[in-house]
Order: C-alpha cells, then sequence, then structure tokens
C-alpha cells in the first residue's frame, strides 16, 4: 500500500507539473496538429494554446485539494458545472465562429495526445506515467461528452444569433485593424514563408506608386539582399533594425522584420515595417559632421600647442645655455683678471702700483655685467719691473734718469720699453708710449 501511494502521490506531481513544459508542449501540439492537417486552419496564438493547458490541469488540481483525486467517468458527466465549463465555454466560441464539430474534436485530440507526449518526456517510473496518462484520458473523453451535449442541446438555439453576431464581429475587426494598418505612416508589408508579398498597407502602395507589388519577392521590391527568404534573414535577422534607402537615396528607412510565427502557432509568414526616419539621418549627419569638424579643430589646436611646446623648450633650452655661457664667461673673467689683480695688490708694496691694480680690478668688476665691452686690461700683462718703468715712463723721465733710479742700464732699460710696447698691442705703430700709457691712468 505505502508502494502503490507513493506511486500515486508522484503521478500527481507529473501531472500538474506539465505546465512547466509548456515550450515542449507547444512544439508537440504544433507536431500533433500538423499531422492531423488542422495546423494550416488554426489562428490559435501561443497565449491561447497555453491558456487551454492551464484550464486542462486547474479541474484536476481542484479534485485533488477537495479530496477527489481520482474521479470516475460518471461523476465527471454528472457534475459538469463544477469543473468542465471553462472549457465547455471555448469550446463554445469556436463553435460559434464556425469551426465544424469534427474539426474541434480533431483538435482536441491532438491537444490531448501532446499531453501525453510530454508525459513519456518526463522522468518518473512506468506506474506514475501509466496513472498520469490514465487521468488525461479519463478527463479528456469527459469534455468530449461534454462539448458534444452542450452543442446538441445548446448550441442550435443559439447559433442563428451568435453566427451573425460573431460575423458582424469579425468584419468590425478586420476593418479596424485594417484601417489601423492604412492610417499608419510605416511601410507595412506582409509575406509568406517563400517570401511573396501577400499584403500591404496603403502607404507601401502610396510609395511605391506599383500594382504589383502583391505576389513579388519582397527582395525585389526592397532591392536587398537575398533570393530567398532563408537567406534575406541571413542579412536582415528576425527582431533586429537596419537602415537602407530602397527606393530613394535620400531617404532612409529603418527596417525591421517581425515573425507574425512568435504570435500564431499556424502562421510562418512575416511582418517587414519601414519607418521613415529621414530626419533623424540628415540630424545625425548634421552631428556627425560638427563633431568631425570640433574634432579637426581640436586636433589643429592640439598640433599648435605641441608646436609651442617645442617652442617653448627650445628657448628655455637657448636660455640655460646662454645662462651657463654667461657663468661660464664671469668665471673666466673673474679667474683670469679680477683675482689676479687683486693678488698682486695684496703683494705689491707700492701704492701707485696698488692704485692701478686696483683700478683694473674695479674696471673688470663693472665689466662682468651682461653686455659690457671692453678688452682685457693690459696693465696685468706687465711684470713688476716692466710696471715700474711704465710709471717712471708716464711721469715723463727719460731712460737714463730711469735707469739711476732703478739702478739698472740703459739697456735694460730699452729692453723693458720694447716689452711694454709689445705688451700693450703698440708693437709698429707710431703710437708713442708716453702719451699711451697718459691714458691708462696709471700714476706714479
Amino acid at each position: 500500500m505505502r508502494n502503490r501511494s507513493g506511486e500515486q502521490r508522484h503521478h500527481w506531481d507529473m501531472l500538474l507539473a506539465m505546465e512547466q513544459e509548456e515550450d515542449y508542449f507547444l512544439e508537440r501540439w504544433s507536431v500533433r496538429m500538423e499531422q492531423a492537417g488542422y495546423l494550416e486552419h488554426t489562428t490559435a496564438k501561443r497565449a491561447d494554446c497555453l491558456l487551454a493547458l492551464a484550464d486542462f490541469l486547474a479541474p484536476m488540481r481542484l479534485h485533488r485539494d477537495m479530496g477527489l483525486p481520482n474521479p470516475d467517468f460518471p461523476w465527471l458527466i454528472r457534475h459538469e458545472g463544477e469543473w468542465g465549463r471553462p472549457q465547455i465555454e471555448s469550446a463554445r466560441r469556436h463553435r460559434m465562429r464556425g469551426i465544424t464539430a469534427d474539426m474541434y474534436l480533431g483538435c482536441f485530440k491532438t491537444f490531448i495526445h501532446s499531453l501525453v507526449d510530454v508525459l513519456e518526456k518526463m522522468e518518473g517510473s512506468f506506474e506514475s506515467k501509466v496513472q498520469a496518462r490514465r487521468h488525461v484520458k479519463l478527463y479528456g473523453d469527459a469534455l468530449e461528452v461534454l462539448f458534444v451535449r452542450d452543442w446538441t442541446r445548446i448550441l442550435p438555439d443559439l447559433a442563428a444569433q451568435k453566427l451573425d453576431e460573431a460575423n458582424r464581429l469579425l468584419t468590425l475587426e478586420k476593418c479596424r485593424y485594417e484601417n489601423i494598418l492604412d492610417s499608419s505612416s510605416e511601410l507595412i508589408l506582409v509575406v509568406d514563408g517563400n517570401g511573396r508579398v501577400i499584403q500591404a498597407n496603403r502607404t507601401v502602395l502610396a510609395v511605391l506608386d506599383r500594382a504589383d507589388v502583391i505576389g513579388a519577392p519582397v527582395w525585389d521590391v526592397l532591392a536587398v539582399e537575398g533570393q530567398s527568404m532563408e537567406d534575406m534573414l541571413k542579412y536582415y535577422p528576425v527582431g533586429m533594425s537596419c537602415e537602407l534607402s530602397p527606393f530613394d537615396e535620400a531617404v532612409v528607412y529603418r527596417m525591421q522584420i517581425n515573425s507574425i510565427g512568435s504570435v500564431s502557432m499556424a502562421s510562418d509568414e512575416y511582418m517587414v515595417m519601414l519607418t521613415n526616419i529621414t530626419a533623424q539621418a540628415v540630424q545625425r549627419e548634421t552631428l556627425e559632421r560638427v563633431v568631425s569638424e570640433r574634432t579637426e579643430a581640436l586636433r589643429r589646436e592640439k598640433e599648435q600647442l605641441e608646436e609651442m611646446n617645442i617652442t617653448l623648450r627650445n628657448v628655455l633650452q637657448s636660455i640655460d645655455r646662454e645662462r651657463e655661457q654667461l657663468l661660464g664667461e664671469v668665471s673666466a673673467k673673474v679667474n683670469n683678471l679680477v683675482l689676479p689683480a687683486l693678488e698682486r695688490i695684496e703683494n705689491e708694496e707700492d701704492g701707485a702700483i696698488r692704485k692701478g691694480y686696483l683700478t683694473v680690478a674695479k674696471d673688470q668688476l663693472a665689466r662682468l655685467a651682461p653686455g659690457s665691452g671692453g678688452s682685457d686690461p693690459l696693465l696685468l700683462k706687465l711684470t713688476h719691473m716692466e710696471t715700474r718703468v711704465a710709471q717712471f715712463i708716464q711721469a715723463g723721465h727719460p731712460s737714463k734718469e730711469i735707469a739711476e733710479s732703478l739702478n739698472i742700464s740703459v739697456e735694460t732699460v730699452q729692453t723693458h720699453r720694447k716689452n711694454i710696447r709689445r705688451k700693450l698691442g703698440l708693437h709698429g705703430k707710431s703710437v708713442g708710449l708716453y702719451a699711451h700709457l697718459k691714458t691708462l691712468g696709471l700714476t706714479a
């Protein structure tokens, strides 16, 4: 008993879990309908099919919750109002729309067979699957009886008035949707599975001004790639948007292909919608041009800044070189001119000579400033004795007096005079040594 009870619970789990297998259920029902020849005549939508599955399983769940997990066939027939009303109403609506009794019952049989296919796919023991199939067929058989009884008892009384009303509503709905399509500014074409245009709204005919659109291959009408619907969908996949100009290069459309089969199980058709986006395309091109121009301007500005940076770096490098050169010149003047003059001042006992060296030092310090001219002081080129001789010459003493004063020979004085002229740059010139020494400010 425990095993049978466990199996019973398990087959109920399988029955109530069938709603989770909705994709496989839809696949198998489509196959069963096609095999029976009903698929091409149905307009059932995916949502309608899933609703039928939920309505069929709802009574099973209800009876289990009520404590009637295993109702028999007579009980189901006697208590139709307690469980079968949604299915009976659905069958009645189909009959009112012109579906024949044999077609509706045949479609219902394919529905039951598809449920059995789902049960076979699900995991479970053999005994569980047997009991689950028994429940499906039990409820299915009971519903078939209820359908036929409703049609024979009630339907004839409603047929006359309902049929006229249904036809009128269908006509109104058809006109309504045709008006919606024709009033749309989008170009809408409906093509069959082979890619032939079977319907087009008024906008298409107005734009193309062609009477041969209906029946023509959609790839020829739109002048796009492809020689078959399968080939075309490789270039323009379902649900993907693309831009093209099929009729006039100046007019841009956004095209999208949608499968009607995703809504209706029986349809292999496609809806091709083209939306005029010329204004947006022109605006986008304008924005792209503005962005391109601004990008180019920024690029040129960047190049100018880079050139300015290069120039600035060159200027700074030149300044650094000039500064180094100036420091070198100042250092050379200090080392070669100022420091020797100071050293001679420090070591010279004669006040007049020290005064001359001091004049040289002041003059060279003044010349250390950038841009100062002047040549090197020639006085620093003279030896101590030559400087003494130059002082006597500047004071107007002849060579004999100088020799006597310095206790040297007249020939030595003459030799010193020659060296002084040479060091002062007077060799070969007619300038007198006395006059030249006067200009140097050297005093005895």
